[in-house]
């Protein structure tokens, strides 16, 4: 009996260790371009400030609590594109480019949809750098984003937070397919 004690608790260790490396490893490297504002409503566009604190914040949170590496694409690079920031949500191959020019792994490609304020969500494109492939898209929903500073504050950290967790768990899903994903992420 001693012996089986012995051997599950040198098997749990064995499992603790591993966890730890994995958590201590640096995360995937990705690169996350300017959120592109996508007004589909009769309102004014959102301030620019407004909208690029949702891509800040979301690179934040994925250095931060989701260890990821989070490189810089040229920002000049990045603003030819050939119709604007908006236009690698609908060429990821070209958004895919940029992101290998910066060392990343994956690029991230957000838009903000405005219909009104109650309806208003950030979606974004999981692309693949290596081939450009879109592997997820993935939203969450800001309602009552920009009707208050105080409600749009919170709207951004949570809406990040969101976002950083459906993008971990698509990379995780993406890089070992059939296998358990690396969540890595806090709560």
């Amino acid at each position: 009996m001693s012996m089986l004690r012995a051997a599950l608790a040198l098997a749990v260790v064995g499992a603790a260790s591993v966890g730890v490396s994995r958590a201590s490893a640096p995360g995937p490297r990705v690169t996350v371009l300017a959120v592109a504002l996508n007004n589909l409503s009769n309102m004014p566009d959102d301030p620019p400030a407004r909208v690029a604190a949702l891509g800040d914040a979301l690179r934040a949170r994925l250095a931060g609590e989701c260890g990821y590496v989070v490189l810089a694409t040229d920002s000049l690079d990045e603003a030819k594109g050939d119709g604007g920031r908006a236009y690698y949500y609908d060429h990821p191959d070209a958004a895919a480019k940029l992101a290998r020019d910066a060392g990343a792994e994956w690029v991230l490609i957000p838009r903000l949809n405005r219909a009104s304020p109650w309806v208003t969500d950030l979606q974004l494109h999981v692309v693949r750098a290596s081939d450009g492939a879109i592997v997820s898209n993935r939203a969450v929903e800001l309602k009552g984003f920009g009707m208050r500073d105080d409600l749009t504050a919170k709207l951004t950290v949570r809406g990040a937070a969101w976002m950083a967790d459906q993008i971990d768990q698509a990379i995780g899903l993406s890089a070992a397919p059939g296998a358990p994903p690396v969540r890595r992420c806090k709560a």
